[in-house]
This record gives structure tokens, C-alpha cells and sequence, in this order.
């Protein structure tokens, strides 16, 4: 077994000499960790921790910390706009707009998370490698349910045909019980019947967040649809991180216009709170006056 069971991690893999590439992740305790950041309900705890493992999948290739991949998703529903970013390293950290959002079931049972994102907006991906560059690439949502929505965004934006499977599963206790996804993308020049091949194999990864709860790893979902031999391709490891601060606080309010600022110095001081981990900055009037230009 390559990879930690017990934690979330992601793994990359290829097969068929190199026809197809794929990533699978284990995402429970990050979804989790965001959930319980936010006080979500279940499916806002669906929708966050869907986004968030579509992050943790489309970064795969951030190395530089101070670079990220931010998933958006907004379609007009309920919810709002759910936001997962992820940096180098596989730290992650997420927000939706309305977190105590969470309709009536789907006649099926499954939580609705297409009702709640809605359909009528976009999925954006962004890719700020630093400061060095920046690139963006942005999809009409099919469906709000978001890994159908990340399917058409490799498609139309990235021009790769890819299969992909997100799942979050919510406990009896009303909590992220397990949470990963997996894509497998064909590339290019891949045999028409090895393409084929995969779409099939594909089913087996239906529920995938209950298949998680049972134990299977990313290399065990990835070997249920992968032709052998498969090459891996390494492990990184998967954690929820923010990275606000009490000198990015800082950072914010000087950015303000100094009618601002001085507002802010009549009231007191100024409190800022980071809408992705909740933590919460006091900056006093004392510290506000030296942020005000010319005083």
C-alpha cells in the first residue's frame, strides 16, 4: 500500500504506457475540518467538500507555496458561492456563502446539492502560479452537482476528455463521514478501445464516498478502473490550512481609502474576519492611525 489510509493524501498515476493519466485523493478530514470551520449543514457540507477535493485534484501540479488553484462555483441557488483553494503542498482551505443551506433530499435520498449551487452560473478555475503568472479558465455549469461541472470544465477549457467521480458522504451524526474523488483523463493519441474500455470501468466507481467509508484507498479506486500495469507517480499529503494573519489584516485596512481609515479610528479600531477559517484579527485605532496616510 504506498500512501497513509488513516490521513488524506492524493496520488497521481498513468497507464498503458502512458495513454492514461489519473489522480485520485482521500479528502474525509479536510471536508470535515471545513465543515466544522463553518458550522455547514449537510449539504453545504457536500457542496464545500466536493469543491474543495476538485481543488485538491486540479493542484496537483502547485509545488511553490505561495502559489494556489482557486475552484469557484456559483450557479444561483441557495448556497451561494462556494470557494476551495488550494496551495503547494496540498494545504487547503474553503468557504460556501450560505453554509446553514441544506433543501429537502433528491427523491432518491442523496443529499441536493445541484438544487442548492443551482445551475444558472459557472465553475472558474484559477491557476496564480505566484506572481509569475496568471491563468483562468471559466465553464457554464451543467448541473450544479459539481463533478459533472469539472468533466465540462477539462473538456471545454483544458480540451482533455476525462471521467470524473467526487463524492462526499454525510454520517448519521449529520458530519462528513468520507469525502475524495478521482479523474482519469485519456490523452490525445489513446487507442478508441482502451477510451472505451475505461468508460466502462468507470461504473465502478458509482458512490464513491461510500466506497471510501469502507476503507478503499486512492491507489485501490484508481486500480478498479486503471488497465495494468500502473505506474505511480507519488503521494502528497492533504491538509486544511489558512493562510490569513494578523499582518495580512494589516496588509487589508491600509489598502483602504483614508476616509476609511478614519472612520474606522472614530469607532475604535476595526475587527477583521477571515470569511475561509472564521479566525478573527483586532486591530486598534492606535495601530489604524499609522495607516492613515498623512497623519
Amino acid at each position: 500500500m504506498i500512501g497513509n489510509p488513516r490521513g488524506d493524501y492524493r496520488i497521481r498515476a498513468t497507464a498503458a504506457g502512458g495513454q492514461i493519466r489519473a489522480m485520485a485523493a482521500i479528502t474525509t478530514q479536510t471536508a470535515r475540518t471545513a465543515q466544522l470551520t463553518h458550522a455547514a449543514f449537510p449539504t453545504a457540507a457536500a457542496a464545500m467538500g466536493r469543491t474543495l477535493t476538485a481543488a485538491v485534484l486540479l493542484g496537483f501540479d502547485v509545488k511553490h507555496e505561495a502559489a494556489r488553484v482557486t475552484v469557484e462555483v456559483e450557479g444561483g441557488g441557495p448556497l451561494g458561492r462556494v470557494v476551495a483553494e488550494v496551495r503547494g503542498r496540498g494545504l487547503v482551505r474553503a468557504r460556501v456563502t450560505s453554509p446553514q443551506t441544506d433543501p429537502p433530499r433528491r427523491s432518491d435520498g442523496k443529499l441536493n446539492v445541484g438544487h442548492a449551487v443551482g445551475s444558472d452560473g459557472f465553475l472558474r478555475v484559477t491557476r496564480d502560479m505566484g506572481g509569475t503568472a496568471l491563468y483562468q479558465g471559466q465553464v457554464a455549469l451543467v448541473s450544479g452537482e459539481i463533478g459533472e461541472d469539472l468533466t465540462h470544465y477539462y473538456l471545454q477549457s483544458e480540451q482533455v476528455a476525462s471521467a470524473v467521480s467526487l463524492g462526499v458522504l454525510i454520517g448519521r451524526d449529520a458530519m462528513v463521514a468520507a469525502a475524495g474523488g478521482v479523474v482519469v483523463q485519456a490523452m490525445p493519441a489513446a487507442n478508441p478501445d482502451l477510451v472505451s474500455g475505461l468508460s466502462e470501468a468507470f461504473t465502478e466507481l458509482a458512490q464513491i464516498s461510500r466506497q471510501i467509508d469502507r476503507g478503499m484507498s486512492p491507489e485501490s479506486l484508481l486500480a478498479k478502473v486503471l488497465p495494468t500495469p500502473i505506474r505511480w507517480h507519488g503521494v502528497e499529503p492533504v491538509a486544511w490550512q489558512c493562510r490569513c494573519s494578523q499582518a495580512r489584516s494589516y496588509e487589508l485596512l491600509s489598502s483602504l481609502p483614508r476616509a476609511d481609515i478614519e472612520a474606522l479610528i472614530a469607532e475604535g479600531g476595526a475587527q477583521i474576519t477571515c470569511n475561509f477559517c472564521r479566525s478573527a484579527y483586532r486591530v486598534p485605532a492606535a495601530d489604524l492611525k499609522g495607516l492613515a496616510p498623512g497623519r
